[in-house]
């Protein structure tokens, strides 16, 4: 602390209760972490830490005391039901903190506080007692407000920032992250930093866990953007050893946040010369890197620490553990403990890839934790009911991989490893290091049981099936049917009521479906590899493709029959080709028959489109676009190329069908010929239930859409920003003022939206948002998906509307690919994705189309760039670089 902080400290230290100097504040029992180490780190040699005090979390108990009954206090609502932490609740208990006097003397010493500091621009920050646990961070769930002047902000600004704890997302993640550790929350006030640039520093690499690596994000003016995630920032990988950069990744900055004048943040317009200008130069670099020494040598362990530079000293403003750091010790006690749970998006993310909205996860994590529990209980497995199964993380929805092989590992001769790879793999090695196999006794005693329920099941399927599809089509006319906009809340309750069940109903048989298709994939494999173990990856790669009426390849195909229909109408042909595609819907078409046609399409798949586990994504009957761009694709081929692939695949499994026949003893024959007829005829059911769960969706979907309308301030869209028991409870006049919630949500959402991807697995918790590094080389290894071997330039797309920019005979790099981007295949040449495994709904239509297929790539879509020439070798899961462009 500098000269005038001692005088500032010595003259308010008589008449302080609740607030000390940050100098001081080595308590983190008092203080919280953050504030603590702040205090000790400001003590070093060469450290510098801005002037500021601390509102002791002894303030905050006196605020619960004297404001709310103990039941509303964090530890009770952490402890007690999920329901008395939903999002209009803690608003309500929000709004009275809010509203209640501070404790006797508090306001009086943060005036002072503000009188000391000259009128300073101030930053507001929680240093909770259960913040920055080197499993868990907690970082960025409470509230921070920069810019604070003047003495009546300064309250406001504490007061937000304890209610900040009182969020629905805070407590959420306190109750599966905190472990032992009380909840309180101590609040920081400092001087702000006038920054000519900020940023974050990890003192080692918080993806792979290199020590010696240092990486920095930084950008000009203020690091809130870096620090929340919503700007793209310089990345630079430095080896500690002799301070070579080994990597910078620039960016082009037109504005930078600064601290406004009048109060707040504002954005301040960047001159020309500076916007693609290098933002750490050598001096600033090295300072960092001494920074880094001091801070971990200090600390004993590896931080992620926040700094600014104002062009005159670095700034030290935050120093805490990478969270979920690999190779990092742990304190996970046992298999019960989540800091040590693995999780995994590696599958679950090509079915519901990056954000999803409020309405959207909470139909999805309950779908998915109820089908897997019915599954595994098929098995014969137990299940206990706090076994938890999946999990959000910065609102993607993750699979949490140690629970499901703890399950898994029930089942004599069930190999998780085999479960993994089929599903993309993904964490493997640590899951089968971390869940040894339990004893099969339970199992096997439990097998007279499960044995007669498979069989039930089984023998009763057909039948089952066909009353679904009866039920199911009287349920699409009477949605079909409904007047939404002259419906009754009431009524668009017991709509929203309907369509959970028949949502739930419908995802049942999937998952029966997709389980027996799993069972008959392990059981032909095996099959194969003991009979012709030369020839058993090629024979199951043939034996599994050629479906032809596969519900998820039938848009594609339907598509490139109507574009045929259009090449041989000029009048349609040209609406297509000449307009840009996003922008054209069904009327556009003259009347004729690619428009009948088009119009018999959407009737029958209008339900579909990308992302389509996503409720807020408008399906293809609402905006057509990316299908325009699919047939402006194909009208540029000037073959019957599509087609033709599709067919060649038909007469592939015929022959493979009877290659096996030929060379496998007669007394396996019939059973071979029962097993592939059962996992073909499994594939077909598991699609087309997939397809059924879509448009139930969708049904979802409209009532979302029709009580959006009515939530008057909460937008055209606010229902998806309410979960389904909020959605329920709002129709049913239960809930109110719901506009805060979607506020406060929607806020979430845009913040989450803003953050890099989480890594695709993890220990714990996510670890510490990082750009992740550039691929390098030129050879890049997947999951073998759909077989072939062809060479072509990459065309990298982010979606599927850009569509028509694919040429044929180019190769298709997507970061995933659903249902919905499945035409565009049909153009492609080959298809490489990020995510996905060889049973994915996008592997499934790439081998029907008899398109070359390689997915998991990691970093594809950053290693490749549209032009590359590239080798993608779909049988054995590898893409090779020949030429960048």
């Amino acid at each position: 602390m500098g000269c005038a902080a001692e005088r500032a400290s010595a003259m308010l230290r008589p008449a302080m209760r609740w607030l000390v100097p940050l100098a001081e504040a080595h308590e983190a029992a008092r203080f919280g972490r953050k504030a603590a180490e702040l205090a000790v780190l400001g003590a070093l040699p060469g450290v510098s830490v801005p002037r500021g005090f601390v509102v002791d979390a002894a303030a905050f108990d006196a605020l619960l005391r004297a404001t709310l009954p103990t039941a509303q206090w964090p530890e009770a609502l952490l402890a007690g039901s999920a329901v008395d932490r939903r999002a209009a609740r803690l608003a309500s208990i929000r709004g009275r903190l809010l509203d209640a006097p501070l404790p006797d003397g508090l306001e009086a010493e943060l005036a002072q506080v503000a009188e000391s500091l000259d009128g300073r621009s101030l930053a507001v920050r929680s240093s909770g007692l259960h913040e920055d646990a080197t499993m868990a961070s907690a970082a960025g769930l409470q509230e921070s407000f920069l810019g604070v002047r003047g003495a009546a902000a300064l309250l406001d600004a504490v007061r937000r920032c304890w209610g900040s704890l009182y969020a629905e997302r805070a407590l959420t993640y306190l109750t599966r992250q905190r472990g032992g550790s009380p909840v309180g929350m101590a609040v920081i006030v400092q001087v702000m930093v006038e920054a000519e640039c900020a940023g974050v520093l990890f003192t080692a690499d918080p993806l792979d866990g290199a020590r010696g690596v240092a990486v920095i994000e930084a950008t000009r003016g203020l690091g809130v953007s870096v620090v929340d995630g919503r700007s793209t920032p310089e990345v630079l990988r430095v080896r500690r050893s002799d301070a070579a950069v080994t990597q910078r990744t620039a960016v082009v900055a037109a504005v930078a946040a600064v601290v406004a004048a009048e109060g707040g943040i504002q954005e301040q317009v960047l001159p020309e010369a500076v916007r693609g200008a290098p933002v750490v130069g050598d001096a600033l670099l090295a300072d960092l890197l001494a920074l880094a020494d001091r801070a971990e040598s200090q600390a004993g362990s590896p931080r992620d620490i926040e700094w600014a530079w104002d062009g005159r000293a670095l700034w030290l403003l935050q120093s805490r553990s990478i969270v979920g750091l690999p190779g990092a010790p742990t304190d996970a006690t046992g298999l019960d403990d989540r800091r040590g749970w693995v999780w995994s998006n590696v599958n679950v993310g090509e079915a519901l890839p990056g954000v999803a909205t409020p309405l959207t996860w909470s139909i999805a994590v309950a779908f998915s934790e109820r089908g897997f529990r019915k599954a595994f209980a098929g098995l014969g497995c137990e299940v206990t009911p706090e076994l938890e199964l999946v999990g959000i993380f910065h609102g993607r929805i993750y699979l949490n991989l140690t629970n499901f092989v703890r399950v898994a590992r029930q089942v004599p001769l069930l190999s998780p490893r085999v479960l993994i790879e089929l599903g993309g793999g993904g964490g493997l090695e640590a899951v089968e290091q971390q869940v040894p196999a339990g004893s099969w006794w339970p199992f096997v005693r439990r097998l007279p049981r499960t044995a007669g329920i498979l069989a039930a099941e089984n023998l009763g399927l057909e039948d089952r099936l066909r009353r679904f599809e009866v039920d199911f089509t009287a349920a699409r006319s009477r949605f079909a049917a409904l007047p939404f906009a002259a419906t009754a809340r009431l009524a668009l309750r017991q709509a929203l009521r309907d369509a959970r069940s028949l949502l739930d109903h419908t995802g049942e048989l999937m998952l029966t479906c997709a389980s027996g298709y799993l069972a008959c994939i392990v059981a032909m494999r095996e099959l194969l590899r003991r009979a012709l173990p030369a020839d058993s990856e090629r024979l199951e790669r043939e034996l599994l493709a050629g479906f032809a009426d596969l519900d998820s390849a039938a848009p594609g195909i339907a598509l490139v029959h109507i574009a045929e229909i259009a090449r041989r109408e000029p009048a349609a042909r040209a609406v297509i080709a000449g307009a840009d595609p996003l922008r054209l819907v069904v009327d556009d078409l003259p009347a004729g028959p690619t428009r009948r046609a088009f119009e018999s399409f959407l009737k029958a798949y209008g339900f579909r489109c990308p992302r389509e586990a996503e409720l807020s994504t408008p399906r293809w009957r609402e905006a057509p676009g990316t299908l325009f761009a699919a047939m402006r694709a194909y009208l540029q081929q000037s073959d019957d190329r599509p087609i033709g692939r599709v067919e060649r695949q038909l007469k592939l499994r015929a022959e493979a069908e009877e290659d096996l026949a030929r060379r496998l003893p007669p007394v396996a024959r019939s059973g071979a010929r029962h097993l592939l007829a059962r996992t073909q005829r499994f594939a077909r059911l598991r699609e087309r239930m997939r397809a059924r769960v879509t448009e139930a969706l969708g049904f979802v979907r409209m009532i979302a859409l029709e009580a959006s309308a009515r939530l008057g301030s909460g937008g055209a869209d606010g229902a998806f920003y309410l979960t389904v028991d909020e959605l329920d409870a709002w129709l049913g006049g239960e809930l109110t003022d719901v506009e805060a919630v979607v506020a406060m949500r929607r806020a979430e959402v845009a913040r989450d939206l803003a953050r890099p991807d989480p890594p695709a697995t993890f220990v714990g918790s996510p670890p510490s948002v990082a750009s992740s590094p550039e691929p390098t080389g030129d050879h890049f290894t997947g999951v073998a998906a759909s077989p072939g071997v062809v060479t072509g330039r990459v065309r990298v797309l982010r979606d599927p509307g850009d569509g028509a920019r694919l040429t044929p005979g180019e190769v298709l790099v997507t970061a995933v690919a659903d249902v919905g981007w499945t035409p565009l295949f049909l153009v492609a040449t080959a298809v490489v994705t990020e995510l996905g495994g060889a049973l994915s709904h996008a592997a499934l239509v790439a081998r029907e189309y008899g398109v070359p297929a390689v997915v998991n790539v990691a970093g594809a879509t950053r290693a490749l760039k549209t032009g590359d020439l590239v080798r993608v070798d779909g049988n054995r899961g590898v893409v090779e670089r020949i030429e960048c462009v």
